[in-house]
């Protein structure tokens, strides 16, 4: 799957967080999905996405790194700031 961010009216990033307007709404990022929010300017694979995220952020505790970017980047997409290409 291919991800790419929806173009934002607006957005206010500071201190590796982000208020984001997007599609009518405000929404505020973490650390992490600040950082898929910045790497999805340009459609991008969720295995190349989780790659660069590892570099960025190091393995999760538990589970794999996929599993975990495509839990993050399913609440994106629910939040209507990522979506499918």
């Amino acid at each position: 799957m291919r991800v790419q961010r929806w173009e934002p009216t607006d957005a206010l990033l500071r201190d590796d967080v982000a208020l984001v307007f997007v599609r009518g709404t405000v929404v505020r990022l973490s650390e992490l999905s600040t950082a898929i929010f910045t790497l999805t300017e340009d459609p991008i694979a969720v295995d190349d996405l989780a790659a660069e995220l590892k570099t960025r952020f190091g393995a999760p505790k538990t589970g794999s790194t996929l599993d975990a970017t495509k839990d993050a980047v399913a609440d994106l997409i629910r939040n209507g700031i990522l979506r499918r290409v």
